[in-house]
């Protein structure tokens, strides 16, 4: 029996959490010879039992990374905690980190609320940092080319404390599932809404909020631009 704790962030209802990573866990595990249980605390534990228990704890190891405390110079994910006029909190591994907004340059000009609302930055969102101090961070630069990616491509919708499943109901009750293009899996329940070409998020947000119990953030898209 191994049980190993995750740096993976309970971030939502904590029984749609179970749930969906549950699902995930099947997924990452498909074909080894073990059972699994979860422990949800703050974090995320898995203990697995099986003849191939040593082979699923480094495959949910490589994946989801080992909970421990972060140090200077480490790059590790992160959960959006807090959107403030200082700066933007995250929560990563043992301790709450800031990234200031001196570090929010390369976003452009603004408040941080403007940018963390160009970019669609909601709560619990996972994004990558890089460790400068004890508490200070800053985000990669693979993350902010992320983030400019989503600018460059059509709008989109983030979302969070929602499965896959509840988002293709509400899109499908709402019947807009035609202007969809994909769903981009961000964390366990967090997710990009990526809108076909000529969608327009801001006008598909009520229309499909409704039926989330969720944060709902846009991203306009450089090709929707007019």
């Amino acid at each position: 029996m191994r049980t190993i704790h995750l740096m993976q962030l309970v971030c939502g209802n904590p029984g749609k959490v179970a749930r969906s990573f549950e699902a995930m866990l099947r997924n990452d595990l498909n074909g080894l010879s073990v059972t699994c249980s979860l422990t949800l605390t703050s974090w995320i534990s898995v203990t697995v039992v099986g003849s191939e228990e040593q082979v699923a704890a480094d495959v949910l190891v490589k994946q989801y990374g080992e909970l421990r405390d972060a140090r200077p110079g480490d790059i590790v994910r992160a959960w959006l905690a807090e959107i403030n006029e200082d700066g933007i909190a995250l929560d990563t591994g043992c301790k709450r980190v800031s990234v200031p907004c001196v570090r929010l340059e390369p976003f452009g000009r603004g408040t941080v609320e403007q940018i963390a609302s160009r970019f669609g930055l909601i709560h619990c969102m996972p994004l990558q940092i890089r460790l400068v101090g004890e508490f200070d961070a800053e985000f990669t630069k693979n993350q902010i080319d992320v983030l400019w990616r989503w600018k460059k491509g059509t709008d989109r919708i983030n979302v969070n404390n929602a499965s896959r499943a509840q988002i293709h109901a509400a899109l499908k009750r709402s019947r807009h599932s035609r202007d969809v293009y994909a769903i981009e899996r961000l964390g366990i329940l967090e997710h990009s809404i990526i809108c076909k070409k000529g969608t327009d998020a801001p006008g598909l947000v009520p229309r499909i909020g409704p039926y989330l119990e969720s944060e709902l953030a846009c991203v306009r898209g450089g090709l929707n631009a007019r």
